[in-house]
């Protein structure tokens, strides 16, 4: 039986014996030299083997089809992997902003919500909040990082939840008075301390419905305390597209509320009209 420490067997089977020869008089030195060698000419060979792999050689918008249907909702840990299988798929997953958007997750990290938030570039951002999910804390300060910065992307918006830490959302003020992509807002289960009109009353603020929308065409409004003056005088006539419009609250009364059946007569002859 061979020893540990016996001088090593080489079968020269598949290997050129002149070479047996060189490994066989080779110090550790030499050798050490020769598996530098060695792994790089492995690396090399693997390399230019996984060139000819199906994957490798599929088209950038072919893969970039898969990659948007393997992807899931608001995951980025899916788009992490698959931008490590080789330099390929990395360079199309990093120029490709509509997959960022779609793994946009807003329980990440802050630095990496922000990084993800950049790759995302210009496209029109898909913004859903639910504060059942917020499983890492990190939700509620990206959103409204979102809200005051990048709210003028925003295409759709889907907040939801209660609570005095939803506060910090309902309450940031942006910058800008204008959402001129915004096609579809839910806001449901809104439960906070923040005074909304003058007496007092807590939900959603004013200044939150007061923005500019052109582009609307759904509002959702459900489980919420809402100034319906608002929604009837500054955001509605403002958003000639809006074609479906539903609420279940108890909004907030007032005189303008008897104007409430001719608009919402209005939005249900438009919407048999289409």
């Amino acid at each position: 039986m061979e020893s540990l420490y016996d001088t090593p067997t080489i079968s020269s089977a598949t290997l050129n014996e002149e070479f047996v020869r060189i490994v066989a008089a080779a110090d550790a030195e030499e050798l050490d030299q020769m598996l530098q060698v060695f792994h790089s000419a492995i690396v090399c060979v693997s390399q230019w083997r996984n060139t000819f792999a199906l994957a490798a050689c599929l088209p950038g918008d072919i893969l970039l089809l898969v990659f948007e249907h393997a992807l899931p909702d608001r995951d980025t840990r899916m788009l992490r992997s698959l931008s490590r299988v080789c330099r390929w798929w990395r360079s199309i997953i990093l120029h490709a902003p509509l997959l960022w958007r779609k793994a946009l997750n807003l329980a990440d990290r802050s630095a990496w919500f922000s990084e993800v938030l950049r790759r995302t570039c210009a496209v029109p951002l898909e913004v859903f909040f639910d504060v059942a999910e917020d499983y890492t804390g990190y939700a509620i300060p990206n959103l409204t990082a979102v809200m005051i910065d990048n709210l003028w992307r925003c295409a759709s918006l889907h907040i939801e939840g209660y609570g005095d830490d939803i506060e910090e959302i309902v309450s940031s003020r942006t910058r800008i008075d204008r959402v001129p992509l915004l096609r579809w807002l839910l806001i449901r289960n809104i439960s906070c301390s923040v005074p909304s009109t003058p007496d007092g009353e807590a939900g959603i603020p004013d200044s939150f419905l007061s923005v500019l929308a052109p582009q609307l065409t759904s509002l959702h409004l459900e489980g919420c305390t809402f100034n319906w003056d608002i929604v009837h005088t500054r955001l509605a006539p403002r958003s000639p597209l809006l074609s479906s419009l539903f609420i279940r609250s108890f909004h907030i009364q007032s005189a303008a509320t008897v104007c409430a059946t001719s608009f919402g007569a209005g939005i249900a002859s438009k919407l048999e009209g289409s």
